[in-house]
């Protein structure tokens, strides 16, 4: 009697530790280049979207030595080359409610592979400008979706998954922003 007591027990362990699994992508990985030698003032687009995610992004611009610096926040007569505007647009999305219903189905066995997911669409949109002038506009969409079992920490996922959409617009922004060097330096004088 007792040895089933404790198979019994190893088998609901081991159903609920399977269904703690988590799938999020990889976050980018950043190479350090030469900074664009530009002081550039930033500010952002009074909406959710962009005071919840741009600060993470500049952050991680300066650990990627984008520009020579950044001024955030960026107040009138602050000594910038130019100034950025930046829109953050979009949201997340979850689907996978019927994944509770099949795992009951399988008393637990399909918590190892079906559980909900969040998929999330955001746009950036930066644009620079030198006085009234625009010199550059560069946009970005980044898509993201995270999976995870039903006894994961959801707070935990969303943490992750916050995070990972952050360093994915960042990384994508700079990549355009970087591919414009020579057009920015030149429009602005350096």
């Amino acid at each position: 009697m007792l040895k089933y007591r404790v198979f019994l027990l190893a088998l609901i362990f081991s159903l609920v530790s399977g269904c703690a699994w988590q799938r999020i992508p990889d976050l980018p990985v950043y190479t350090l280049e030469a900074p664009i030698p530009l002081k550039v003032g930033v500010m952002f687009a009074d909406n959710s979207p962009s005071t919840y995610y741009g600060p993470g992004m500049l952050k991680e611009w300066n650990e990627m030595r984008l520009f020579e610096s950044i001024i955030y926040p960026y107040r009138e007569g602050d000594l910038v080359d130019a100034v950025m505007r930046m829109t953050i647009t979009g949201g997340w999305k979850g689907s996978g409610a019927a994944a509770g219903f099949i795992t009951g189905l399988t008393l637990g066995l399909a918590g190892t592979v079906v559980g909900p997911s969040l998929t999330g669409t955001h746009e950036a949109l930066a644009i620079m400008n030198k006085s009234s002038s625009e010199v550059g506009r560069y946009t970005v969409q980044v898509e993201s979706t995270v999976e995870w079992g039903m006894a994961a920490n959801s707070g935990e996922v969303s943490k992750k998954a916050d995070e990972l959409q952050k360093k994915r617009m960042a990384f994508e922004l700079a990549k355009k922003i970087r591919a414009d060097r020579q057009s920015l330096l030149s429009i602005l004088g350096k």
